[in-house]
C-alpha cells in the first residue's frame, strides 16, 4: 500500500511531487503546503515504510524507492512532474530523474542526504545532534512522531546510501537541478551539495540560517525558492 496526501491547484498545471527525507511522513512537509499557494496540484508521498505506506518486500534503498515513486505516478497517470526531496528523499528523487526523465521535468534536492563523508549511521547521528540547537523546535516534535511508526528496514536503505559518491547519485540525471541547502545545516555539507550541483550542471541556493529540517524550519522560503526556480521553464 502507498499513502499519500494531494491538494489541488489551479488545472492544467504542472504537479509538484513532495518527497519527505528518513523515516518520515507527509507530515515533515505540512507547514510547506500551509503556505504554499493554491496555483499547482501537490502530491506529497509517504515513502516506502513511513507514516502509513508499506515498505517494500525486498531493497530499500534510493534506487528502490525511485522505481516504487516511478510506479505510483504511473499508475496515477501524473507526469512529467517538478519533485522536490528532503533529506534521503531528495537522493530518491535524484535516482528517480535518472531513471524515468520522461515523468521529471526538473528536481529540487532540499538537504541531501546522505553526505558522502559521513560512511556510517553514527557519523550522521553526531551531525544531527550537533546541529541541533540550529532547528526549530516544531522539528523534533514532527520527527519523533514519524520515527516510532516507521519501519526499521528503512534504516538499513539509509545505510546503503551512506558513502556513495556524488557523481553516483547524479549519473544519468539530465534535468533541472537545484540544490538547495540551508547555512546552519551540520548534516548536509557546502561541498557535497556543490558536488550535487555540478555532477547535473544544476544550482545551490543557501538559505541564510537555515539548518537541516528546512521544509519544518523555514516553509515560506522554501516556497519561494522552488516557486522561482520552477517558473523559469515558463507557466506551469
Amino acid at each position: 500500500m502507498t499513502a499519500w496526501v494531494e491538494r489541488s491547484g489551479r488545472p492544467h498545471t504542472r504537479p509538484l511531487v513532495l518527497i519527505p527525507g528518513l523515516s518520515m511522513s507527509w507530515h515533515a512537509f505540512r507547514w510547506f503546503l500551509d503556505r504554499h499557494p493554491l496555483d499547482r496540484p501537490i502530491l506529497v508521498i509517504d515513502p516506502p515504510g513511513c507514516g502509513r505506506s508499506a515498505r517494500l518486500p525486498h531493497r530499500m534503498d534510493a534506487d528502490a524507492q525511485a522505481q516504487h515513486v516511478a510506479a505510483w505516478l504511473d499508475h496515477l497517470e501524473r507526469g512529467p512532474v517538478d519533485v522536490v526531496g528532503h533529506s534521503l528523499g531528495a537522493i530518491t528523487a535524484a535516482r528517480l530523474a535518472a531513471q524515468r526523465a520522461d515523468l521529471v521535468t526538473s528536481i529540487i534536492l532540499v538537504s541531501p542526504s546522505p553526505d558522502d563523508r559521513w560512511p556510517r549511521m553514527r557519523n550522521h547521528v553526531g551531525a544531527l545532534v550537533k546541529g541541533v540547537p540550529a532547528e526549530a523546535p516544531r522539528v523534533f516534535a514532527q520527527a519523533a512522531f514519524d520515527y516510532l511508526r516507521s519501519n526499521p528496514r528503512v534504516l538499513a536503505g539509509f545505510n546503503t546510501e551512506a558513502g556513495r559518491p556524488a557523481s553516483d547519485v547524479m549519473n544519468d540525471v539530465h534535468t533541472r537541478v537545484l540544490v538547495v541547502r540551508g547555512s546552519a545545516d551540520r548534516v548536509s555539507s557546502r561541498r557535497w551539495c556543490d558536488e550535487l550541483a555540478a555532477a547535473a550542471n544544476g544550482d545551490v541556493v543557501t538559505v541564510p540560517d537555515g539548518a537541516h529540517g528546512l521544509p519544518q524550519q523555514m516553509p515560506g522560503d522554501l516556497v519561494a525558492i522552488i516557486a522561482a526556480f520552477t517558473a523559469r521553464r515558463g507557466h506551469l
